[in-house]
């Protein structure tokens, strides 16, 4: 055992500690989303359900809901890739939505998967290093002697 191999294996874990940290991060953003699919299927089946000039609450966002009067119920306009808009029908809307929302689903738990993977790599780690710290600090013995 040498100190520099002890140094390799603590550059381990704060490099693995970085990577934690960024999935942490990704996980905030996916599930950010989620909510705010979430949040839109939530409104489109209000709307949906609605009849003209009924009035409605709609979210717009941190908290915060206005009164509207619902016009057109029967379709929307919804991204459907690459910055492109294009009405649907609010059922084909809220199929969309549930096709994502299982999509940020299935990231969520992919990154769940990859948190626990680096964390238990970390805690291998963390006991190599003390172990490796032990033997390091145990006396030399002396040259031409053995057990």
């Amino acid at each position: 055992m040498s100190e520099q191999h002890l140094q390799q294996t603590l550059s381990a874990i704060d490099i693995s500690k970085a990577q934690l940290e960024n999935l942490s991060r990704q996980q905030e953003m996916v599930q950010s989303s989620l909510e705010e699919h979430l949040r839109a299927k939530e409104s489109v089946e209000q709307i949906a359900k609605a009849e003209e000039n009924e009035e409605i609450l709609v979210p717009v966002g941190a908290g915060v809901f206005l009164h509207a009067r619902v016009g057109n119920h029967k379709t929307g306009i919804a991204n459907a890739g690459a910055s492109v808009m294009m009405e649907k029908g609010m059922q084909d809307i809220a199929k969309m939505l549930d096709s994502r929302i299982e999509e940020l689903r299935n990231a969520i738990k992919e990154l769940d998967v990859q948190g626990e993977k680096i964390g238990n790599a970390i805690e291998q780690l963390s006991a190599d290093a003390q172990q490796q710290y032990i033997e390091l600090q145990k006396p030399a013995r002396p040259a031409g002697k053995s057990k």
